[in-house]
C-alpha cells in the first residue's frame, strides 16, 4: 500500500469480484480482458488510492457488501515529513499545499480524499515507521491488523469486536438521533472498565435536561431546527451571514459595491474563517451531551475515554480537558477545529509512551484516530451468520451460511432473478 497526500485509501473489492477493464467498458473484447464472472472461486482485487467519495459510492453500488474500503491513518506532521523526504525537490510549504489540495481541492471534481477517508470500513494506523534504524519496528502493526481483517472476511476464525470497536459503533448509533442541518455526530463515554456510561448527539438542548428527541415523555413542542414552527433554518449560518453583512457595511469602500460584486464578496468571505465560526449553533455538541448526561447521572468523568465520530471542535476540547477525560478516539477529521493549536499544553496526538492524565503528573489528553472495524462494517464483521458447532457432538466447527455470506456477489443480475421468479409463477 502506498501513502499519498492527506490520507491513503485502499479499496478492497473482495470475494468473487468482477474485473472491469477499459476495453470491456467500451464494449471491446480483447484476449484476456473478458470480465471474470463469479464461479465460486475466491478472488480479491486491490484498488490503490481512491480519492473521491463518488468513487466509493460507485464501487459500493456495483459490488455491494463484497467491497471493503480500508482507510490508512497517518498523523499530519508525519505525512508532511515523509513527502519532503520522498520528493527531494519539495519543501515543507509545498508538501503542506499538496496535502491541502489532496484533502479537498477547490474544483468540484478534484481530490476529496478527506471526504472519502471517513467512509472506510476498516482503519489501520501507519503513523509509526515500519523500520527504525534499518531494523523492523516492533510497534508497526499494520500486517497484524490486516490479517485480522482477512480472518473476518474469510471466516477462518471466530473474531469478535474490541471494546473500542463496540464503543465507536455506539457513538455511530447515537449520531443517528441528530436532526442537525449541518452534520450528524455521535459520542460514547466509557469508564475505566470499558463500560458505556453515557452517549451523546449534537442536538438542541431541552429544558429539564438532555436534548430533544431522546425522551419517552411526550413532547408537546419540538424546537429542533428542522421542526421549528417559526422557520426551519440553521442559526449558525444565519449569524455568519449577518457578520459578513455588518463587516461589508462597516467598511465604506465595500459598502458602495454593486449587487453583483457584493454577492461575490459575500461568497468569498463565507469561504474564509468567518465561515468556520461555530458558536452560534443552537445544538449542544455530541461530546458535551455525553459529558452532561454522565453528570446528570452523578457518574464521574475522570479517567474516562471518549469515542466520537468526528474530531472535537476547540469548544468541546476545552470541556473534554476540564472533565478529566483521558483519551479521545475519532473517525472523521474536522479541519475547522483549533483544538490542537489552542490547547497544545493539554492535548497530544502522540501515543508513544503516553500516560493517562488521571494517573497524576503533568500528562496530556490523547487525541488519536480510531483504528479497527468501522461502524459501517460492524454488523457484517461480527453477526453470527453460520453454525459454530457440530449439531450432533457440539464440538466447535465453523460452518457455511445457508444463504451466502455478505462477501458473495450475485452471479446474475436482479433483473434476471426477477424474470425467473415471474416465469416460475
Amino acid at each position: 500500500m502506498r501513502s499519498s497526500g492527506d490520507h491513503a485509501i485502499v479499496a478492497r473489492s473482495l470475494i468473487e469480484a468482477i474485473r472491469l477493464t477499459r476495453a470491456s467498458r467500451l464494449g471491446i473484447k480483447s484476449p484476456g480482458e473478458d470480465p471474470v464472472r463469479p464461479d465460486g472461486t475466491r478472488r480479491a482485487y486491490v484498488l490503490d488510492s481512491i480519492r473521491h467519495p463518488a468513487e466509493v459510492e460507485l464501487l459500493r453500488k456495483v459490488y455491494q457488501d463484497a467491497f471493503v474500503l480500508v482507510g490508512v491513518v497517518c498523523e499530519a506532521n508525519v505525512r508532511q515529513n515523509r513527502i519532503v523526504k520522498k520528493y527531494r525537490n519539495a519543501g515543507m510549504e509545498d508538501a503542506a499545499a499538496f496535502m491541502a489540495r489532496d484533502a479537498r481541492a477547490a474544483e468540484k471534481h478534484g481530490q476529496r480524499v478527506s471526504d472519502a477517508f471517513h467512509m472506510a470500513d476498516f482503519f489501520v494506523d501507519n503513523t509509526i515507521d515500519q523500520f527504525e534504524d534499518g531494523e523492523p519496528n516492533p510497534d508497526w502493526d499494520i500486517n497484524d491488523s490486516l490479517s485480522r481483517l482477512i480472518k473476518i472476511m474469510t471466516a477462518a476464525e471466530v473474531v469478535r469486536p474490541t471494546v473500542s470497536e463496540t464503543a465507536m459503533h455506539d457513538a455511530y448509533g447515537a449520531a443517528m438521533q441528530s436532526s442537525c442541518l449541518s452534520r450528524q455526530v455521535g459520542a460514547a463515554l466509557l469508564d475505566k472498565s470499558g463500560n458505556v456510561i453515557a452517549t451523546g448527539t449534537n442536538e438542541v438542548p431541552r429544558p429539564g435536561g438532555g436534548v430533544y428527541g431522546e425522551s419517552f415523555l411526550h413532547e408537546t413542542e419540538d424546537h429542533r431546527c428542522v421542526f421549528q414552527k417559526l422557520g426551519k433554518f440553521c442559526s449558525n449560518t444565519r449569524e455568519q451571514n449577518k457578520i459578513i453583512d455588518d463587516l461589508i457595511d462597516d467598511i465604506p469602500e465595500l459598502k458602495s459595491l454593486d449587487a453583483i460584486r457584493r454577492a461575490r464578496l459575500k461568497l468569498e468571505l463565507r469561504a474564509s474563517r468567518v465561515g468556520d465560526l461555530l458558536e452560534f449553533s443552537r445544538a449542544v455538541h455530541a461530546e458535551m451531551d455525553a459529558v452532561f448526561t454522565a453528570a446528570r447521572k452523578g457518574t464521574t468523568t475522570v479517567g474516562t475515554r471518549l469515542f466520537v465520530t468526528t474530531f472535537p471542535c476547540h469548544y468541546c476540547a476545552r470541556g473534554i480537558v476540564a472533565a478529566g477525560i483521558d483519551e479521545v478516539q475519532y473517525i472523521e477529521p474536522y479541519p475547522k477545529s483549533q483544538a490542537l493549536a489552542l490547547h497544545a499544553d493539554a492535548i497530544t496526538v502522540n501515543a508513544k509512551g503516553w500516560i493517562e492524565p488521571s494517573r497524576g503528573g503533568n500528562h496530556k489528553v490523547l487525541f488519536r484516530a480510531f483504528t479497527g472495524v468501522a461502524p459501517r462494517l460492524y454488523k457484517r464483521a461480527f453477526l453470527k451468520d453460520r453454525d459454530l458447532k457440530d449439531p450432533t457432538s457440539g464440538d466447535f466447527k465453523i460452518g457455511s451460511p445457508d444463504w451466502g455470506s455478505p462477501w458473495h456477489l450475485h452471479r446474475v443480475s436482479y433483473v434476471e432473478l426477477e424474470a425467473a421468479l415471474a416465469k416460475a409463477k
